[in-house]
């Protein structure tokens, strides 16, 4: 999967954070705008998996909603873990986030 843009960004700095790249089950995004600022709001489902799988999503998720990234062009305003399923074989996290471009 070809990952480009702002949720390409958002994946690789959040697998960076976990220490493993996550399976991603589900991507997308929309167009966002306001009076002074344009982006988008992303949806993502992200698989863990492997002996690991529960440390790495900890890891990913554990103040997630204050850390910062560097996604080149953009700016991470807002995520939030809206789902969280432990199961045998891993563990599913779903995200919502906003990003908006930089300048």
């Amino acid at each position: 999967m070809q990952l480009s843009g702002a949720a390409g960004a958002l994946i690789r700095a959040l697998a960076r954070r976990a220490g493993a790249m996550p399976h991603i089950e589900e991507i997308g995004s929309r167009p966002w705008a306001s009076i002074t600022f344009t982006g988008a709001r992303h949806r993502i489902a992200l698989r863990f998996s492997g002996p690991d799988a529960t440390a790495s999503a900890e890891r990913m998720c554990d103040g997630l909603d204050h850390a910062e990234f560097e996604l080149g062009r953009h700016l991470l305003v807002d995520i939030d873990v809206v789902e969280r399923e432990e199961e045998d074989a891993g563990c599913r996290i779903l995200l919502e986030a906003l990003t908006v471009e930089d300048g």
